[in-house]
């Protein structure tokens, strides 16, 4: 199987850690679409080109409300730090990762209200919410985090696929 997990590190303007989150979430089911179209057809679709921000508390959920971006926070559409993703063979029997990384820098989406992120697929980014149909996974916070102007938000998110 696959697993998302995602860390959150929110910096204060020193470069110290202000706040850190972390947990599993799970693909939409327009995730799972991407995934398994990929291969067990090889349609290509489109990679996942970034992430969105947004102050939605609504659990993640496969479909629904809760699978895709529910209170959107404009401006906040970040492309990937590298594309393709960073990717890397866990070892023999092991399984495979992908890692996806955005920065969200100082002077760039300041809100004391951020709770949720999102992988998406759009291609090119846009300052929109997007739909459940560009959104391959959803997390929701723990607690929401309080970026002020001088804060930086870094959002890594890793798929692994699971060894024996």
């Amino acid at each position: 199987g696959i697993r998302l997990n995602v860390e959150v590190r929110l910096f204060g303007p020193d470069g110290e850690l202000k706040q850190f989150m972390c947990g599993e979430n799970l693909f939409t089911d327009y995730g799972d679409q991407h995934v398994i179209e990929r291969l067990a057809t090889g349609v290509t679709q489109d990679p996942i080109s970034g992430m969105r921000l947004g102050t939605g508390a609504t659990s993640a959920s496969k479909s629904g409300a809760g699978a895709a971006i529910v209170a959107y926070i404009s401006g906040s559409q970040e492309a990937l730090e590298t594309s393709p993703p960073l990717t890397v063979d866990k070892g023999a029997g092991l399984g495979y990762r992908a890692t996806h990384i955005c920065t969200w820098i100082a002077g760039d989406v300041t809100n004391a209200a951020i709770a949720e992120v999102v992988l998406t697929d759009e291609t090119p980014l846009t300052d929109v919410a997007g739909v459940v149909g560009n959104t391959p996974a959803r997390f929701v916070f723990a607690a929401t985090s309080d970026k002020q102007a001088g804060d930086s938000l870094e959002v890594t998110w890793h798929a692994d696929s699971l060894g024996a």
